[in-house]
């Protein structure tokens, strides 16, 4: 009867344990069933994010490029201008310098002019001097 007794109180704990572990055993796979939902989740999120990741880079290389392209046609613009610049600063250089000289050509000629009529002049008045010197 003792042994009766304590196989059934060991039946009851085998029982007792059985319904535990079972309980456990349902408790895990509902919590690994949330735990690869998550885990589902979070790959679907890392996937779009890498997705979205790699659409960034591509717009930010194609404005990358965009922009080293647009620099350097306007590095080159910048370059040609202020050869133009340089050039032209040249160009007025070299037309000052022949004002200058066209300028100073004119008033030497105007110069020569004067001193022609004034030549002129004194010898009409020489001619003058020399008529009153016989008129008188």
């Amino acid at each position: 009867q003792v042994s009766q007794n304590e196989l059934d109180w060991f039946h009851q704990d085998s029982e007792t344990q059985m319904k535990k572990w079972q309980q456990e055993k349902k408790e895990n796979r509902e919590n690994l069933k949330a735990l690869r939902s998550t885990a589902k989740k979070h790959s679907e999120s890392n996937e779009r994010y890498s997705k979205t990741i790699d659409d960034k880079e591509k717009q930010y290389n194609v404005c990358l490029n965009t922009f080293l392209e647009t620099s350097n046609k306007f590095a080159n613009e910048k370059g040609k201008l202020e050869e133009l610049i340089k050039k032209s600063q040249d160009d007025s250089q070299e037309c000052e310098k022949r004002a200058v000289k066209a300028e100073v050509s004119v008033l030497q000629t105007w110069k020569e002019t004067e001193i022609w009529k004034l030549k002129g002049t004194i010898a009409k008045a020489e001619g003058n001097l020399r008529m009153l010197k016989a008129l008188s």
